[in-house]
C-alpha cells in the first residue's frame, strides 16, 4: 500500500478513498481486524488488512482497554471485542469499532460475567461469546445485538464448562470447537442456532483434540487452524466442517507455521490466520481459500508479533445483512482498479434505496472479466470467459455453483432473460472469430445450453435487455468495426434474430437494462472515445433509439441492472486503463427522461462486471 503522506492532487486522493486506502477511510472493502493480545506486553493495538489482497497489516486504532485472551465478532458495519484479561484482572468490557473508518474503539457495554479465554461468533444481527474462565471454567454463552449498545444477555450454555475454544459461524449456526477442560484439550464441537436462545448441542469432533487455536468460516464451511494438542506442543493442522450438517471435521491442510494462540478472520473466499505463539510471539499472517483444501500461503505480517488476541471482519458471509428486498441488483466479477485486477467477488444493492454495494459472495475460480449475466427472480446466471455457466441463489449469501456450459466457448457475449429462460448472444471465439450464436438455458434447472438461433450480425460486446416476451441485443463490435445494430428475439420460441433498429451511433462496450416497456443503453465507446449518452427504445415496437439523458461522466466497460422503475449504471472507466475504473453507481427513473443521479459506490473501482437483478423487465 502506498504511503499517502504530504500534499497530493485530488485525483489520486479520490482513487485511494475509493479503494479504501486513504488514511482513516476504509469504505466497505473486505477488511480484517486483529486486536489486543500479548507481546511483548498486554496490547491495545488493532491492526487491519484488506483480505482480498496480500501484504502487511496497518495500524487501525486502539481498544478501550489493553487485554489478551478476548473474544471478537462482527457485522458488516461493526467489529466487536469482548472480555479478556487486562492488567487489573479479568475483564467484562465490550468495545467496538466501525469498519468504515480507522480509529479507536468505543465502549459498548459489559458481558454477563467477566472472563477470559472466551471465543465469539456472529451473524449480521447478533454476536455471541461462549465459555471462558473467571475464577473457574464457565459454560456461559451470552449475546448482544451488534447494531445497538448495552450489556450482554444470557443465551444459554455450552455442553460443558470450557475455555480456549475456537468459534466460527454461518448466518444461522454458531460453532465452538476444542478447548480445555480440567487440564486436557478436547476435540468436541458444539453448536447453537444464533437467532434463538438455548443450550448448545453436540455437532461432532475435530480431527485432533486441541486448544488455543482459531477458526473462520464462509457461508458453508467452518475452518479450524493451529493450536496446541499436547501442552506446550503447537500444531499446524487445519481441518474443516460443513456448518449446515453435523459431523466430524475433515483434514484441510497445514498452516505455514505450527503455532497456538493465533487469531482468524475471513471473507467468503479467504480465511486468514494471524500471529500466535511458538516459543515466542510471531507476526506471520497465512491465508487459505476456504472452498478448496490445501496448505496455507503467506499473506504478510502483523504490525507487531503477538499472541492471545482476536480477529473479525466485515466480509464473511455470516455477517452480511440478509438480501430480503424484492428489488435487488447484483454485480459479479470484473476488473478492479488495483492488483489483483481480476476479481471473483459479487456485490449487491437494494435498487429501491440508495447506498453503497455490499459483499454478497463469490463466483467460482474463473475470474476473467467480460462475462455476461441474466436472472430470474430467484437465480442469477453468469456465463464465464470460457463456456462455463455459474449460478447464484439470490436469497442466500455465498459462492456460485456450476450450472452447465454454453454451446461454444466464447467471451464477451450479451445476455437477457425471462422468468424461465436465460439467453446469451454473440461473443468472441478463440480470440479472433466473431460469433452470431444465440443459445439458451432453462434457469430453474441446471444443464448445458441449447442452440436458439443466430444474431443478424456476428459481433462481440453486444448487450442485452428484455421485456417478458422479447429479448433485445444492441451495439458491439463486428468483424470490421463497431456497430449500431439492434436486433430482437421472442424469448419463449427459438429462431434467428430480427432487425429492430439502430443505436444513435456505432457503439461498443456499452451497457443495457430495462423494465417491461423500455430498454436503456448507456455509455460505451464511439469513434475511440468513451461517451456519457443514455438512449432508449420501446421494446414492444421497433425503431431507432431516442435520447434519454447523460451519465455522470463518460464511461465504457460499465454494467447495468434495473427494476420496474429504476435503471442502474455501474462502474466502468473513462478509458480501458485500470487506474480509470470507477466505483460509482448511478441511476435513472426509466419511465421519464433525464440525467443520471448518484446512487452510491461499489467496494472499489470496477469495469466489465456481469450485472443482473431479480426485478428486471423480463420478469
Amino acid at each position: 500500500m502506498p504511503s499517502y503522506s504530504g500534499v497530493w492532487n485530488l485525483q489520486p486522493v479520490y482513487q485511494a478513498v475509493a479503494q479504501g486506502q486513504w488514511p482513516g477511510t476504509l469504505t466497505n472493502n473486505p477488511v480484517g481486524l486483529f486486536a489486543g493480545g500479548f507481546g511483548p506486553s498486554t496490547s491495545n493495538v488493532i491492526d487491519y488488512v484488506f483480505i482480498g489482497t496480500t501484504g502487511n497489516a496497518t495500524d487501525f486504532g486502539d481498544l478501550t482497554v489493553a487485554r489478551y485472551d478476548l473474544s471478537s465478532f462482527s457485522s458488516s458495519a461493526r467489529g466487536v471485542f469482548a472480555g479478556g484479561f487486562a492488567g487489573s484482572g479479568v475483564s467484562n468490557v465490550i468495545d467496538f469499532v466501525s469498519f468504515s473508518s480507522a480509529g479507536n474503539a468505543t465502549d459498548f457495554g459489559d458481558l454477563t460475567q467477566a472472563r477470559y479465554a472466551v471465543s465469539g461468533c456472529s451473524n449480521y444481527v447478533r454476536g455471541l461469546s461462549g465459555g471462558g474462565y473467571t475464577t473457574a471454567l464457565v459454560n456461559t454463552i451470552d449475546y448482544i445485538t451488534i447494531a445497538s449498545t448495552g450489556n450482554a444477555t444470557d443465551f444459554g450454555d455450552l455442553t460443558q464448562a470450557i475455555y480456549y475454544t475456537a468459534s466460527c459461524s454461518s448466518s444461522t449456526r454458531g460453532l465452538w470447537g476444542g478447548g480445555v477442560i480440567a487440564s486436557s484439550g478436547i476435540n468436541v464441537i458444539d453448536y447453537v442456532t444464533i437467532a434463538s436462545t438455548g443450550n448448545a448441542t453436540d455437532f461432532g469432533d475435530l480431527t485432533i483434540a486441541r486448544d488455543s487455536f482459531a477458526a473462520c468460516s464462509s457461508a458453508t464451511r467452518g475452518v479450524f487452524g493451529g493450536g496446541q494438542n499436547t501442552t506446550p506442543a503447537a500444531t499446524n493442522v487445519i481441518d474443516y466442517v460443513t456448518i449446515a450438517s453435523a459431523g466430524n471435521a475433515t483434514d484441510f491442510g497445514d498452516l505455514t507455521l505450527a503455532r497456538s494462540s493465533l487469531a482468524s478472520c475471513a471473507s467468503d473466499v479467504r480465511g486468514l490466520f494471524g500471529g500466535g505463539y511458538t516459543s515466542v510471539g510471531v507476526n506471520v499472517i497465512d491465508y487459505i481459500t476456504i472452498a478448496s483444501t490445501g496448505n496455507a500461503t503467506d499473506f504478510g505480517d502483523l504490525t507487531v508479533s503477538r499472541y492471545g488476541f482476536s480477529a473479525c471482519s466485515n466480509a464473511a458471509s455470516a455477517v452480511q445483512p440478509t438480501p430480503t428486498s424484492s428489488e435487488m441488483a447484483w454485480f459479479a466479477q470484473g476488473a478492479k482498479t488495483e492488483s489483483p485486477f481480476q476479481q471473483s467477488i459479487v456485490q449487491y444493492v437494494n435498487i429501491a434505496t440508495t447506498g453503497n454495494a455490499i459483499i454478497f459472495g463469490d463466483m467460482l475460480p474463473d475470474q476473467t472479466p467480460g462475462n455476461a449475466g441474466c436472472a430470474s427472480s430467484t437465480r442469477g446466471l453468469v456465463a464465464q470467459f470460457n463456456n462455463t455457466i455459474q449460478y447464484l441463489t439470490l436469497s442466500t449469501f455465498g459462492s456460485a455453483l456450476d450450472f452447465g456450459d454454453l454451446t461454444e466457448t466464447r467471451s464477451q457475449p450479451g445476455a437477457c432473460s425471462s422468468e424461465t429462460r436465460g439467453v446469451w448472444a454473440g461473443g468472441l471465439v478463440g480470440g479472433s472469430t466473431f460469433s452470431n450464436v444465440i443459445d439458451y438455458v432453462t434457469i430453474a434447472s441446471a444443464g448445458n445450453a441449447t442452440d436458439f438461433g443466430d444474431l443478424t450480425v456476428a459481433r462481440r460486446y453486444t448487450v442485452g435487455c428484455s421485456s417478458t416476451t422479447r429479448g433485445v441485443f444492441g451495439g458491439g463490435t463486428d468483424v470490421s468495426s463497431n456497430t449500431n445494430v439492434i436486433d430482437y428475439i421472442t424469448i419463449a420460441s427459438a429462431g434467428n434474430a430480427t432487425d429492430f433498429g439502430d443505436l444513435a451511433s456505432a457503439t461498443t462496450t456499452l451497457s443495457s437494462c430495462s423494465n417491461a416497456t423500455r430498454g436503456l443503453f448507456g455509455g460505451g465507446v464511439v469513434s475511440g472515445s468513451a461517451i456519457n449518452v443514455i438512449q432508449y427504445i420501446t421494446i414492444a415496437s421497433a425503431g431507432d433509439t431516442t435520447d434519454f439523458g447523460d451519465l455522470l461522466g463518460n464511461r465504457q466497460d460499465l454494467t447495468a441492472a434495473a427494476s420496474s422503475t429504476r435503471g442502474l449504471f455501474v462502474g466502468g472507466g473513462t478509458t480501458g486503463s485500470a487506474a480509470n475504473r470507477s466505483n460509482v453507481i448511478q441511476y435513472v427513473t426509466i419511465a421519464s427522461t433525464g440525467n443520471a443521479i448518484d446512487f452510491g459506490d461499489l467496494t472499489a473501482g470496477y469495469s466489465q462486471q456481469a450485472g443482473f437483478s431479480n426485478c428486471h423487465g423480463g420478469l
